[in-house]
């Protein structure tokens, strides 16, 4: 009978690293491991610091972020009871108490004073204690998360080391111009307002926040929690100018004369047509131009019967702003039109206000189209559950034929039953049932098919290249477009991407402009940091503990301006952060001490651990130089050995929990749990 034969890895550090699944998949390196640690110990303020360490949005994306840390989570993939840790969730409780939205939560009350009324109590499993909610605590050496000197693992941009660097001597600072005032340019310009430059934003709106503020609606962020967000930035010393659309009165050359640098953040603010019959029709706008409008204030008029084309969160976000803008019914009318004839006193006005704002929930029948099947849908679960529970109707399988009209006026879409979406090789190609057609009623087509830049603000830069995709052409490595002085960031370098990606690219354009004012290369030097944890211990029933829904206002409750998610409580976010799996911790072998009594393995629950023969593990070129260094022969020896005289330990990192039982049953103290911690810092090349 043939043994069973193991590939091994020999892990380094990209390896150690990616074990901490949620910081990998960040894409800015949050270390969400240790700020969810910290609020389940109680720490809030030190998990807000380690939450906007490198994320000056850490507020905005505690709301909205599509949350790519959670996706990542391990602690979803080691059974099927077994849901991700509630990162984003999490981390806005970090930032309602320690963020710059802190002080609305109880206006003329501190943010220090809110934190102390009130307290969590945490069962560690090995005593109890009460720990004051911001407040660190020491005294107990077995709260888990706390055995490391560091605390988390800072990434190159995160603001001590952005600010160390702007310390050197010898570095020339610039002027910089940032156009657009979405999340890329915002983080472009909070980095280089910390590096010492002189940054200026152009910004063709009225308001910051980009697609943040004219493409997510209201109902899914607090507006002024991100407004004070956006100004903790600009108090770092940035100019902004409004309602100055750059290619106009001011152009992209003109600005590259009087800075020395340029960044475009102008994102993708125009939405896509389709090329059918029909599309022309007045009745058929993009869910852009919709979001755009409803949030900016004015008042669009879709009828009583809507269509949206669309499956991803984009057409989510348009069906559910379409169902509040529906008609009011003769006697919300007659009411309307009473409180408007009364006098307009604070009091009145205010009622008026929430009465045009209740009136928003209307009637009208909101229907989408995906040609995707349930389980195809790009879509965000939670926004098709929230969508769902808010009566809109989603047709699966189903595409857009043509639209039909009268006078120039959308009356109905046809529509067509969709076979397939991806051929076999996985590739976006639909296939459509023949003779399947049949129309649908309608007032208005709301097209929430994809997104395009207008790159009007270019003109006159004949040096910076468009991709064949109608992007500009960009070194992802540092921002820089073909132009020597004009880099770009965000949705209109890369194509629609979460927020978060977005201020991944402003923290790579920074370095990037830095690196181009200072006229030398930056340097990455990663340092690594191992800590023995005598006492490490998971928190009380960590493996029983389910994801507990965010709560969200009631349907009844929900208007066109209201937020919906209300969010954990400091007690409910403690809970759910007691879940972590503290991936950063590893169990370290020292083979010299085992005596291959299989103790640790017999004890471990989730069957990771497993002693073998070299006879059945292969690997590369690392193992056999490893085996040769320790044991003084090269792999290929003992692997011809009759009688085995060594023996090798093996752990499935993927199934593996950390809870120490292995260490604490070795009789030899040859199994210790160790914290890993990393931290990349920034020097200039030669």
């Amino acid at each position: 009978m043939t043994a069973t034969r193991y590939r091994v890895k020999l892990y380094d550090v990209d390896d150690w690293r990616n074990m901490v699944k949620c910081q990998a998949a960040c894409p800015v390196n949050t270390d969400a491991r240790a700020y969810v640690t910290a609020m389940a110990r109680g720490e809030i303020e030190l998990g807000y610091e380690i939450a906007h360490d490198p994320n000056p949005l850490s507020t905005v994306c505690g709301r909205i972020c599509g949350a790519p840390c959670e996706i990542a989570c391990r602690r979803g993939d080691i059974g099927p009871d077994f849901e991700p840790i509630a990162i984003r969730p999490i981390k806005r409780v970090l930032t309602e108490r320690y963020g710059p939205e802190a002080q609305q939560r109880l206006p003329g009350v501190s943010s220090q004073d809110l934190i102390a009324t009130e307290s969590i109590e945490i069962n560690t499993g090995y005593q109890v204690f009460s720990a004051d909610i911001g407040k660190k605590q020491s005294s107990c050496r077995d709260v888990p998360g706390t055995g490391a000197p560091k605390l988390y693992s800072p990434v190159r941009w995160s603001r001590a080391e952005l600010q160390r660097l702007a310390s050197q001597p010898g570095r020339k600072t610039g002027r910089i111009a940032v156009i657009g005032a979405g999340p890329s340019g915002l983080a472009v310009a909070h980095d280089l307002a910390l590096l010492g430059h002189k940054v200026t934003i152009f910004e063709a709106g009225p308001k910051t926040g980009g697609m943040m503020r004219y493409g997510v609606p209201i109902y899914r962020i607090d507006q002024e929690a991100m407004d004070l967000e956006i100004e903790s930035i600009l108090d770092l010393g940035v100019e902004i100018r409004y309602n100055t659309p750059i290619g106009k009165d001011i152009t992209l050359p003109q600005l590259r004369q009087d800075y020395d640098a340029v960044y475009l953040g102008i994102g993708l603010m125009k939405g896509r047509m389709l090329n059918i019959e029909g599309s022309d029709l007045d009745g058929v706008i993009t869910a852009v131009d919709l979001l755009l409008n409803f949030n900016l204030g004015y008042k669009v008029k879709l009828g009583k019967r809507v269509l949206v084309v669309g499956g991803g969160d984009v057409a989510m976000d348009a069906a559910r702003t379409a169902l509040r803008l529906g008609q009011p019914t003769e006697e919300q009318q007659e009411a309307l039109e009473k409180i408007g004839e009364e006098e307009e006193s604070e009091t009145v006005k205010t009622a008026f206000d929430v009465a045009r704002t209740a009136l928003r929930l209307g009637v009208a029948d909101v229907r989408m189209i995906a040609l995707e099947d349930w389980d195809e849908l790009p879509a965000s679960e939670l926004e098709v559950e929230e969508a769902l529970e808010e009566g809109i109707q989603l047709f699966t399988r189903t595409g857009p034929n043509r639209i039909i009209g009268k006078d120039g006026r959308v009356t109905g879409l046809e529509v067509i039953k969709v076979a397939s979406v991806f051929d076999e090789n996985g590739r976006f190609n639909p296939k459509f049932v023949p003779n399947s057609e049949e129309v649908w009623e309608c007032d208005t087509v709301i097209l929430a098919i994809g997104q395009q830049a207008d790159l009007e603000v270019l003109g006159g830069a004949d040096d910076v290249e468009i991709t064949p995709r109608g992007l500009v052409k960009i070194d992802p490595d540092t921002g820089r477009t073909t132009a020597p002085d004009v880099f770009a960031g965000g949705d209109v370098a890369y194509g629609p991407k979460l927020i978060i990606d977005a201020v991944r690219h402003g923290h790579v354009a920074a370095l990037g402009i830095e690196e181009y004012i200072q006229e030398r290369e930056l340097k990455v030097e990663v340092k690594t940091q191992w800590t023995e944890l005598a006492n490490h211990v998971m928190f009380e029933n960590w493996t029983k503990l389910e994801r507990r829904k965010v709560p969200s206002l009631p349907l009844d409750r929900r208007t066109g301006i209201t937020v919906i998610e209300l969010g954990y409580s400091a007690e409910e976010a403690a809970e759910q952060g007691s879940r972590c799996l503290e991936c950063s911790v590893n169990t370290i072998f020292d083979g010299a001490k085992c005596i291959l009594c299989n103790a640790c393995v017999d004890v471990c629950p989730w069957d990771c651990l497993k002693i073998v023969t070299l006879k059945q593990i292969e690997g590369d070129e690392m193992l056999d130089k490893v085996v040769e260094a320790q044991l003084g022969q090269p792999l290929s020896y003992f692997q011809q050995e009759e009688s085995p005289t060594v023996a090798a330990m093996l752990k499935n990192d993927e199934t593996c929990t950390r809870c120490a039982l292995c260490a604490e049953r070795c009789p030899t103290d040859a199994i210790t749990m160790e914290a890993f911690r990393f931290e990349e810092v920034l020097s200039y090349g030669d």
